[in-house]
């Protein structure tokens, strides 16, 4: 197995990037009371990068489904990926379900990838582009735009009329995963990613789109022993 093809690659920015942190607004009404004349709301002020990367440090789980189209040039049609996304005490793990059932797990220490026949470790020893990867998005649920800055150049787009949507461009500037990734796109409203698109240099690329995410799920011992393990 080559540790730079696209089946790892795209697994870790998958893993990586699938983070949404929805904003919730709590209104309350009392009853019987006179309405009085509400102010006019006020103007939101647009969304900036570091709020965005203090929502991730604030973030104590997550759940989501994905749906990941990969599209290379041999082939007329697409691959389509479906599953869940779980992140929990500083782990990551993408579980397909569809065209075919495997799991891949990353830490700090490496990566795991089990598919129900056989499960492989990959200790982060000795592969600088997958390090870059894990060590990248890492830095991204902790909130170091210091850390990010060292691997990637970075462009933060405010979108929209409100200025509350937004593009996270990250292009890497570090050997050697500025040789196999072209750019990195996140696109999102608020503090909710909706799609990550990968771009490698051969010309080939993936995207991947986000629904049901629970940004406050807490995993029980069991869930974690259960969704946190290459066993399917």
């Amino acid at each position: 197995m080559r540790l730079l093809d696209a089946r790892w690659l795209r697994p870790l920015a998958v893993l990586a990037l699938a983070a949404a942190l929805p904003a919730a607004v709590a209104t309350s009404v009392s009853v019987g009371a006179p309405t009085a004349q509400a102010a006019p709301p006020e103007a939101a002020q647009a969304i900036t990068l570091d709020e965005l990367l203090q929502g991730f440090a604030a973030m104590p789980g997550l759940e989501a489904s994905f749906r990941q189209e990969s599209r290379f040039a041999l082939l007329a049609a697409p691959l389509v990926d479906t599953g869940t996304l779980h992140f929990a005490q500083g782990k990551l793990a993408r579980r397909t379900l569809e065209p075919a059932p495997s799991v891949v797990i990353m830490d700090s220490g490496g990566i795991e990838y089990g598919d129900g026949n056989q499960s492989e470790r990959i200790d982060l020893e000795g592969k600088p582009a997958v390090r870059q990867f894990v060590d990248a998005f890492t830095r991204i649920f902790a909130g170091d735009r210091p850390g990010l800055e060292a691997l990637y150049q970075m462009q933060f787009q405010v979108l929209g009329e409100d200025g509350r949507e937004w593009a996270l461009i990250l292009v890497p500037k570090v050997s050697p995963m500025n040789q196999i990734i072209e750019r990195v796109e996140v696109h999102g409203s608020e503090l909710t990613f909706s799609e990550l698109r990968v771009y490698e240099k051969g010309g080939d690329e993936s995207i991947t789109t986000f629904s049901k995410v629970d940004t406050k799920r807490r995993y029980t011992e069991a869930e974690l022993g259960k969704l946190f393990s290459t066993k399917l």
